[in-house]
């Protein structure tokens, strides 16, 4: 269990430390690089303790795919954190399980169950409540441009979920930290390409920031593991997902007073079920 609160605390943390940054005015691409590219050394640094030489090429391809992914739902977050703030944008991340959910009903032929249905019912009253709220940041109106933005997250944050599933499937957990490698050596680049053509400025504070997300970020995948080396997937997914909505919201609630509206406030418990429901195999 205790494996199961580290991986909540981390992955809410990986959200708050974004949003964190982004309130200082720090500058987001910096610190997005520094992010993918310290947990790009940490994987490559375990591959050669584990002594892999070699891999299945689906572990590559998966693992390029996956960073392309990654780091576009990186870019994709910010615009959505700085208009609706860390509370509705968590919880829009958590409803994006429904994207591996109809990937696993297409591709892989899965079935659900009675109570998953529930949860998809609740998810998709959760998804308007979420955009229609008036937003914790700023209070200003959904746009269409921020509409389409708060879209394209829901379905590169989903994308990402199914590639983690599509590689779950292969049964190469041996290759594990290779995988990771991979992924996030290739978002590095992408990272590092955005940095060059919209940013190239480092700063300490930039650095900083980065290297503590770049912690989250690994903390969070190994205690994930970690959990699951524990408990059925079954538990720990549903607890994790709707802690990371708790444990976000109430953060930015009461340290930054970032207070969702009405709309958000029941869209983000509405939110928290469904995920939890969709989860139960």
């Amino acid at each position: 269990m205790i494996a199961l609160v580290i991986a909540t605390l981390f992955n809410a943390g990986f959200g708050i430390v974004v949003r964190d940054a982004q309130r200082r005015n720090l500058d987001m691409l910096t610190v997005g690089l520094v992010n993918y590219f310290a947990a790009a050394v940490l994987y490559l640094v375990w591959t050669r303790f584990d002594g892999v030489t070699t891999c299945d090429p689906r572990t590559v391809l998966i693992g390029v795919i996956g960073g392309v992914t990654f780091a576009g739902g990186f870019l994709l977050m910010l615009g959505p954190l700085r208009w609706r703030g860390l509370g509705v944008v968590a919880a829009l991340l958590g409803l994006s399980v429904l994207v591996p959910l109809g990937a696993s009903l297409l591709v892989w032929h899965e079935t659900l169950g009675g109570v998953q249905y529930l949860g998809v019912g609740l998810a998709l009253l959760a998804i308007p409540l979420l955009s229609l709220d008036k937003g914790a940041a700023n209070g200003l109106r959904l746009t269409g441009l921020m509409a389409l933005g708060m879209a394209a997250l829901f379905l590169v944050n989903g994308s990402a979920w199914t590639i983690q599933k599509w590689y779950h499937t292969t049964g190469l957990s041996g290759e594990r930290p290779v995988y990771f490698s991979y992924l996030f050596g290739v978002a590095t680049i992408v990272m590092f390409i955005a940095w060059l053509v919209k940013s190239r400025r480092f700063s300490g504070a930039g650095l900083r920031w980065g290297g503590l997300l770049g912690v989250c970020n690994v903390a969070a995948n190994l205690a994930l593991l970690w959990a699951l080396d524990r408990l059925p997937g079954a538990v720990v997914f549903p607890v994790m997902q709707a802690g990371i909505m708790i444990a976000a919201a109430g953060f930015a609630a009461l340290a930054w007073r970032e207070h969702p509206g009405r709309l958000g406030a029941v869209g983000i418990a509405v939110a928290a079920v469904a995920v939890g429901l969709i989860n139960l195999a």
